[in-house]
């Protein structure tokens, strides 16, 4: 088998390991990808989500460098937001929750996931006050 040369080639690879559940090969994959287009937040995005199913960290490194790529990426710092999160780091996590919104307002899942972590931190007047923004989010959309 020749190796694939290009992006095409690359994703249909990575979406056929995912299939197997073969994530250690769908990185792989994306590293070759990133090593041909370094500059494409999409691959960081989609690796640190591979990533993320074992090792936190990782998977916030390459939001970070999503985020770098493209500074308004309301996907990459959700993700970053929940990486952050599952560690217990329930500020960062609160912070990247608010760039999202900051960037997309109108969107009700991010002020529930950051309803989640102020909960965490004992703010429940803020959490509820996210979950009644989000809710009337939910009824205007």
């Amino acid at each position: 088998m020749t190796e694939p040369k290009t992006i095409s080639e690359l994703m249909k690879l990575v979406m056929e390991e995912c299939k197997k559940g073969n994530i250690n090969n769908s990185i792989i994959y994306l590293n070759e990808a990133i090593e041909i287009k370094p500059n494409d937040a999409r691959f960081y995005i989609s690796r640190g989500t591979f990533r993320g199913t074992k090792n936190y960290e990782d998977a916030i490194e390459d939001y970070t460098k999503a985020i770098a790529i493209e500074p308004n990426s309301v996907f990459a710092y959700r993700l970053r937001g929940d990486s952050k999160s599952k560690l217990g780091d329930y500020q960062g996590a609160i912070d990247d929750y608010t760039k999202a919104i900051d960037i997309e307002p109108n969107k009700a899942y991010l002020y529930n996931y950051r309803s989640e972590s102020k909960r965490k931190l004992g703010d429940n007047e803020g959490a509820d006050e996210d979950d009644r923004k989000a809710e009337k989010l939910k009824n205007i959309f």
